[in-house]
């Protein structure tokens, strides 16, 4: 197996971490601020259709809101009904015409917090139909198809009996997540009653689960709890494996309230002088405990160092835009943990700014619940621990057949806390047992921001499962490639079946046996941004794809020593819809890092972006049509899976090999 470097390359292999003046991070590529784009639309007037007219109406929401939505629907013979209809800020659609045959299909792609996603759904005749991550769910349960593989051509397992089984599949599996909410066990999905970001009733449901879908040898749906525990994994058209549990304080939990604690932080940031009034500023709505992390030493403690660095950083400076004035968007909900004191549950933390942007700015933020009200907390748990997963294609595009190969990895960014020796990372597979991932060690010499992978060699990508016996390979080094086929599969699956977390344990000596505490704990549940899928879904994925053009133009390409260069592409998505994020340009692929000099530009974009333009400077060194060039198109999946397409040129290398061999 080649080595993470060598398969992923310096683009991806960069350790996640906040910091003080950027504090989301994702991809090494992106880029802290968003691109361009549109404020996202108001609430839609009311619209009365003609008589004898049949429409369509209803919310997309995950709890939160889609922000910045477009919703399209099909007929049943796959005609479009209608297209690019803008979703309002409070997630409703207008009402949509209806024509042709039943059923509908709708997808709707949009925002939610700062993940671009798709959400699908169907409807049987005209009146109401909503679009959710669980009327998703419906769609491939009763179809046994991927949602977005459905919105071409016909679908004609969407029927009456299929939709009402796949209805009552769900409905049994979320029952008591239904009963937390007061919501009926004979609740319609589709049509039920939703009022998108009021955190009560259905969209309680919506906020109280994580939803994802995929094939695997089957298709399945996969349900995680927020305000629980368990894993529900369901196969079309077999039994269900795993159940949900709602916890007991629960339902004393009033998630409402999480729309005024943001409504509030979007007012104080209205400006400098609001975000640090003392009453009423920014660091009024954060919790007595909030904490901050980040790469420049100790921990932000407290509402005002909080607050003020909030502040400082929103305000803009040090190579930052002014993000003043922007609004905090609609949170989605993480996991809630009710084990202390008060209830603190994790959340997304985005904004969007003046023209429209949205982006992310921060990763592991919580908020708790003190009995009078929500409470900004800042960073989740008492260290910064953070998991994600990735995936990429490498597409060779300079000979007569394209060459494809695909890498999957995790990344586990562990700090390197002083005195800490050893941590083991650990998941559960389909009954619950622990299954050790990884161990993470600090690498000799000191410096390190995060504990390195321990490695069989110094050299190579492969684990030790031996805390005795390995090595760590460099600093920060918090990559693990996941091996090809079913090697690597049988991870995967006891994401799906076991629960897409990990437990990361710490230890203060190298024999990964005596606790280290912190904050009188030495385990720690972390959710996992993302899950790569089954290897051989990995073709499968919405990969974007150059165009013709585009790719003869990146063949050809040359530019002179010291100068620059626009660099323009255009590509196509096979199905669905990915975020994309940016763009970057590499002339080597091992110096193709941030700040590298085969890096030779990079732009930001955002949405569902298929095209873009790079602007492209070379050093001292000329870039010939016979050199290697690297065109990278990043971004993710809706479940937060990392995503990036490369599109190589490499004459010298042999015909019919991968530009890397």
């Amino acid at each position: 197996m080649p080595s993470a470097h060598t398969q992923f390359g310096a683009v991806l292999n960069q350790p996640l971490r906040l910091t003080a003046m950027c504090f989301v991070a994702g991809l090494a590529l992106a880029a802290c601020g968003g691109g361009g784009g549109e404020a996202a639309a108001p609430p839609a007037a009311p619209v009365t259709p003609a008589p004898g007219v049949s429409t369509l109406s209803g919310s997309v929401a995950v709890g939160a809101p889609m922000t910045d939505g477009r919703l399209r629907v099909l007929d049943a013979n796959g005609a479009v009904v209608a297209a690019d209809v803008a979703i309002a800020a409070d997630g409703s659609y207008p009402a949509v015409t209806l024509s042709g045959p039943a059923p509908w299909r709708l997808e709707a792609c949009g925002y939610t917090g700062a993940t671009f996603q798709c959400l699908y759904s169907v409807a049987q005749a005209a009146g109401t139909a909503h679009v959710t991550p669980l009327t998703t769910a419906v769609m491939l349960l009763a179809s046994g198809q991927s949602p977005d593989s459905l919105m071409s051509g016909s679908a004609a397992a969407l029927n009456s009996t299929s939709l009402a089984t796949a209805q009552h599949t769900l409905r049994t599996g979320l029952a008591p997540v239904l009963a937390d909410a007061g919501v009926s066990t004979s609740f319609d999905l589709v049509s039920g009653n939703l009022s998108a970001g009021s955190r009560t009733g259905y969209d309680r449901v919506l906020d109280a689960v994580g939803v994802s879908t995929g094939v695997d040898t089957q298709a399945f749906v996969q349900i995680v709890p927020r305000l629980g525990s368990g894993n529900l994994y369901i196969e079309q058209g077999s039994a269900t494996l795993g159940t949900l549990a709602t916890d007991s304080a629960a339902a004393q939990l009033p998630l409402a309230g999480l729309e005024d604690l943001f409504k509030n932080m979007t007012a104080a940031i209205r400006t400098a002088a609001t975000c640090t009034d003392a009453t009423t500023g920014l660091a009024a709505s954060l919790a007595s405990d909030a904490t901050f992390s980040n790469d420049e030493g100790a921990p932000l403690v407290g509402p005002a160092a909080v607050g003020a660095a909030l502040c400082g950083f929103l305000g803009g400076g040090h190579g930052e835009p002014v993000r003043l004035g922007s609004r905090f968007l609609s949170p989605t909900l993480g996991r809630c943990d009710f084990s202390g004191s008060v209830p603190v549950c994790g959340v997304s933390f985005a904004l969007q700014g003046t023209d429209g942007a949205i982006e992310a700015v921060g990763q592991g933020m919580g908020v708790s619940y003190t009995g009078s009200g929500w409470k900004f907390k800042g960073d989740l748990l008492p260290l910064a621990i953070h998991a994600s997963a990735r995936v990429q294609r490498d597409r060779r595009v300079d000979g007569s057949v394209v060459v494809d190969s695909y890498s999957r990895a995790l990344a586990f960014e562990i700090p390197a806390l002083s005195g800490l020796a050893c941590a083991r990372v650990s998941q559960r597979d389909g009954a619950g047992a622990a299954v050790t991932l990884a161990y993470y060690k600090p690498h000799a010499g000191g410096g390190a921001r995060s504990l390195s992978a321990w490695r069989t060699d110094h050299d190579g990508a492969s684990r030790s499962l031996d805390p005795a016996a390995g090595f760590t390979r460099n600093s920060d080094d918090s990559w693990l490639m996941l091996p090809q086929g079913e090697a690597g599969d049988t991870a995967v699956r006891n994401f799906f079946r076991g629960g897409r977390s990990v437990t990361v344990a710490l230890f203060s000596n190298s024999d990964c046996n005596t606790p280290f505490n912190v904050g009188s704990r030495h385990t720690f549940e972390v959710d996992v941004a993302g899950v790569p899928p089954v290897w051989s879904a990995l073709p499968g994925l919405p990969w974007p794809s150059l165009n013709d053009s585009s790719q003869a133009a990146l063949r050809s390409l040359t530019v002179a020593a010291s100068s620059s260069w626009s660099f323009s592409a255009s590509w196509t998505v096979a199905r669905g819809s990915i975020g994309v994020d940016g763009l970057a340009f590499c002339s080597d692929r091992a110096l193709c890092g941030e700040g590298d000099s085969g890096r030779l530009g990079e732009s930001g974009l955002r949405g569902a972006a298929t095209s873009g333009s790079v602007t492209l400077r070379t050093g001292t060194q000329a870039l010939a049509v016979g050199d290697y060039k690297m065109l990278a198109i990043y971004g993710g999946l809706g479940d937060g899976t990392g995503l990036q397409s490369n599109h190589m040129s490499c004459p010298a290398v042999a015909a019919g090999l991968a530009c890397e061999n």
